[in-house]
């Protein structure tokens, strides 16, 4: 988990235990309204809440402080972690146990609603880059946005962009969001956070237009970051717009034939 996953799952934790508690300490003095199917309900929310928040992490401590707290404030004796009816326990129980598995279905619907973000995101860069292309922008602008956007996009450590002839190799991302070790029929899989990590000395990106090879952005990866396959194959995709931009201005440049 690193520090962008963390933190939210600590803001849902403490939404989690910091409203279970006040919530079951505040309805343990409004009488009988609050009766312990009621309170279970309200600290339900709570649990759903902090999930939320924070994810699968962060419904699983609401889910357990919510028991804690409906156990310390709601059942006798009151004040003390010991339960004296059986009804009691059974409501304990099934609090924990619904806890958990509402706070999962609020994580994975968490998840789906980063997932439509990302998605959003990623042909939001595709069409801005697009629209420079469109535009007759100079290939050097669109290839400075290319960079920012594919860093940003792969959580990059650093990106640049050579023309050929090239003085290193590096293993290779290909069209179908793969990385493969040139001349050799080898397909690399090194699983990292968010997905496939790259080499630690960089993978080269083709930029191709019309099959011909006019330059490779090499992308050098943040140690421990991956990238997923549906980033790889939105990489891929950019790099097809800068080609367009390039193979343009490059006809831009050359002498007209006489």
């Amino acid at each position: 988990m690193g520090r962008d996953d963390r933190l939210p799952a600590a803001v849902g934790a403490f939404v989690g235990v910091a409203g279970s508690i006040l919530v079951a300490g505040l309805l343990s003095n409004v009488g009988s309204w609050a009766s312990n199917v009621n309170v279970a309900l309200v600290l339900m929310v709570v649990v759903v809440l902090g999930a939320a928040a924070g994810g699968r992490a962060a419904g699983a401590v609401s889910a357990g402080a919510a028991a804690l707290s409906f156990d310390f404030f709601q059942t006798q004796p009151y004040h003390s972690l010991r339960i004296g009816s059986r009804d009691d326990i059974e409501t304990a129980v099934l609090l924990l146990v619904a806890g958990l598995i509402v706070g999962q279905i609020a994580a994975r619907a968490q998840v789906g609603r980063v997932a439509v973000e990302a998605g959003r995101s990623e042909i939001q860069r595709i069409h801005h880059l697009a629209e420079l292309t469109a535009q007759g922008r100079p290939a050097s602008d669109v290839i400075d946005t290319a960079t920012a956007e594919l860093t940003q996009l792969l959580s990059l450590q650093s990106c640049r962009f050579e023309r050929p002839p090239y003085a290193d190799t590096f293993e290779r991302l290909e069209h179908s969001g793969v990385v493969t070790v040139p001349k050799r029929l080898i397909t690399v899989s090194r699983m990292g956070r968010h997905g496939l990590e790259f080499p630690s000395e960089g993978v080269a990106l083709l930029v191709l237009n019309r099959g011909h090879d006019i330059g490779r952005f090499v992308l050098v990866p943040t140690p421990g970051e991956g990238a997923s396959l549906e980033q790889r194959v939105v990489a891929v995709a950019l790099a097809d717009q800068v080609g367009a931009a390039v193979a343009a201005g490059d006809d831009r440049d050359d002498p007209p034939s006489l």
